[in-house]
């Protein structure tokens, strides 16, 4: 009895970790479809306003984007997966994120901060560069994209910031190159390197990821 009552205790400490995060379907204003994943933090508060960072996410399961997966305590983000990955053609599911959240939950500016990794970094940055208007801030985490200047320009409202292991060759490089780049166009870009880490930057996932980001949230 003493086991199953444990067990049982076990399940609902389960669940209720769960609880703030649920798929949610909304529509485009042409009536399409757009599904994405809402993580509320563990304490949400209904009278607050939120920043919201979204992740690419191919919304198999709950359990969230590569760098908050499984970030139980988070108290102070509204986590968003979604399709990113695809690109600008995700300019109007955004809005329509954006749209859902803003009817539901009281958010930070109106906009999102965006994550990408890897090789969802090149359609992200194109997203972004597509609608700067719905971000205050993109994160390669590392970062490659190959654009024009003109396009580049279109995130002088958007700040930029590339997270990459010392060890990671190409996208060290990458990551360098565009930082560079975006310096030279007076563009608002910053650089962090980390010493002794390949590709994935485990040491960021989570509560040091939010860290990074609470320093781009605009000042109201």
């Amino acid at each position: 009895m003493k086991r199953r009552i444990i067990t049982f205790l076990m399940l609902l400490v389960s669940w209720v970790s769960l609880a703030q995060s649920k798929l949610i379907t909304t529509k485009t204003e042409s009536g399409k479809t757009v599904k994405f994943i809402l993580h509320l933090p563990k304490s949400y508060d209904a009278s607050k306003v939120y920043p919201v960072v979204v992740g690419p996410s191919e919304l198999e399961n709950l359990n969230g984007s590569y760098y908050w997966k499984n970030f139980k305590s988070n108290d102070s983000w509204i986590l968003i997966d979604a399709e990113t990955y695809k690109g600008t053609g995700q300019v109007n599911a955004l809005k329509a994120i954006r749209k859902y959240l803003q009817a539901n939950h009281s958010i930070e500016g109106d906009r999102f901060h965006a994550v990408c990794f890897s090789a969802n970094s090149s359609p992200i940055f194109k997203l972004v560069m597509a609608a700067p208007e719905l971000f205050h801030s993109v994160t390669g985490m590392p970062a490659s994209v190959s654009a024009s200047d003109s396009e580049y320009k279109k995130l002088e409202d958007v700040k930029v910031q590339f997270l990459v292991g010392e060890d990671d060759g190409y996208w060290l490089r990458s990551s360098r190159s565009l930082h560079a780049k975006f310096q030279k166009l007076g563009l608002d870009s910053r650089l962090e390197v980390f010493p002794d880490v390949g590709h994935f930057l485990i040491l960021v996932r989570g509560q040091p990821l939010m860290d990074r980001l609470d320093k781009f949230r605009p000042k109201l």
